[in-house]
């Protein structure tokens, strides 16, 4: 009997979670071209539609329209859970709910949540899916309890929960996406709470825990110590702070008799901390960043480009990409051996990847750059902004609803190559045509530098 052949054309892992985004995409910006989805009852512009339902799912927090004007209740509850999907991921929520029907996960099935997770091996994914949504569920609970007793400060109570919840998922989902325009003013963000200690702290401790990865969270829950966390998990955690902490003393600095002129030293700290931290992971901001000066934004750019931490809610090339890659160049330089860290050698894969990683989001942005001057006429350092923060968090200078279209294409592009990771896009685009090189080629030598 002749057996049947394999399809060849069977989609990797990669590949799947590629398409899963556009399909949620899709699926989003249709139900946000609806009248009942616009608060004037019309129909949105499929373009407008396309970008917004991108940058929540890609939770990138970048908008066209004010979210809290523009759009009505329903469209707010679609926004909502399009950012939900997207900072969990569609193959999670999906896991989630087999697992609630009392379906089996089969091996396939795992192998795709293995990719979708930036899990390490297969054993344990499940039991990592169904970790990650517990702490979702519990995180994000709390967040919102928080933040409503914040808010009813200054809306009455049905409003406060519905504006905590909202703003909770979003934070913790590192979109940044906010719907308070309709309370203050459009595009105002946070700004008007900027002296809100509780409302900042909240927010900036659920984009911390959103955007330092899943795996960081059950790791530390289940050690305690940090001495007997994983490598990753020490990283991460590490990089984070540093960076973070990098952002709060320049900004509290440089922006001393700018941004936060006629700002006690407390909220000059709160503010520079929210700041450090939302430009990580998420797009909320207590400035207009219009007014900052030059060296914030050009710290701002790097912070944005670093990201969130792998198997979290942000984007970019990730903190221990970054970390890998600073502690391998010191290696070099003291003409060190392996690259040994915590008492853990990290093997040269590790070290390639991470560069190839940043190596093609720097391709990818300085092309982005490039396209969008052509189809611009911003000020390009606006342009250079609005390029990494769609491939990183959603800060803008707030040009972004004055692009023109086919900016606007290359911005929806970016968003989604951001969330899905250079090498998880770069493997679903390439992974199928690769093949296995059984010859080895006498080693040449290349002059570098």
């Amino acid at each position: 009997m002749l057996k049947p052949v394999p399809s060849k054309r069977s989609l990797t892992p990669a590949q799947l979670i590629a398409l899963t985004y556009v399909l949620v995409i899709m699926a989003g910006t249709a139900l946000l071209t609806l009248p009942a989805a616009i608060r004037s009852g019309d129909f949105n512009s499929f373009l407008d539609a396309l970008f917004t339902a991108t940058s929540a799912v890609c939770v990138a927090g970048l908008t066209v329209v004010d979210t809290g004007v523009f759009y009505s209740s329903f469209g707010h509850v679609i926004i909502l859970a399009l950012i939900q999907i997207g900072g969990l991921g569609l193959i999670t929520v999906t896991t989630f709910y087999a697992l609630l029907l009392g379906k089996r996960i089969g091996l396939k099935e795992r192998v795709v949540l293995k990719e979708a997770l930036k899990s390490d091996s297969l054993g344990g994914v499940v039991r990592l899916a169904r970790g990650t949504l517990l702490i979702t569920l519990a995180v994000e609970a709390t967040g919102a309890l928080l933040l409503s007793v914040a808010f009813l400060k200054y809306f009455p109570p049905h409003k406060a929960l519905w504006y905590g919840v909202f703003h909770a998922v979003s934070a913790f989902c590192n979109s940044g996406m906010d719907i308070l325009g309709q309370e203050f003013t459009a595009y105002a963000s946070l700004i008007p709470l900027r002296e809100d200690k509780l409302v900042l702290i909240t927010i900036s401790l659920l984009i911390v825990l959103g955007g330092i990865g899943f795996t960081v969270i059950l790791d530390v829950l289940k050690h305690k110590r940090f001495t007997r966390l994983s490598l990753h998990s020490k990283l991460a955690i590490v990089s984070s702070t540093v960076l973070i902490l990098f952002g709060l003393v320049f900004f509290f600095f440089t922006e001393s008799s700018t941004l936060w002129n006629g700002m006690g030293v407390i909220d000059r700290l709160v503010n520079s901390l929210f700041l450090s931290i939302t430009s990580l992971a998420a797009g909320f901001t207590t400035v207009d960043l219009n007014h900052a000066v030059p060296g914030t934004l050009l710290v701002l750019l790097l912070l944005m480009f670093v990201g969130a931490s792998p198997a979290g809610t942000g984007s970019g090339i990730k903190t221990t990409t970054f970390a890998v890659l600073f502690l391998a160049s010191k290696s070099r330089m003291q003409t060190q051996g392996d690259l040994v860290v915590y008492n853990r050698r990290i093997d040269p894969d590790t070290v390639a990847r991470a560069l190839t990683v940043t190596v093609i989001a720097a391709g990818v942005i300085f092309i982005g750059v490039i396209l969008i001057s052509l189809l611009d006429t911003h000020d390009i350092m606006k342009l250079i902004f609005e390029v990494f923060a769609s491939f990183g968090t959603g800060l803008s200078t707030g040009i972004t609803p004055e692009l023109t279209a086919g900016a606007k294409l290359v911005i929806i592009f970016l968003m989604f190559f951001g969330r899905l990771g250079p090498l998880t896009l770069g493997f679903a685009l390439l992974e199928r045509s690769a093949r296995k090189e059984h010859i080895k080629f006498p080693k040449g030598n290349v002059i570098i530098g």
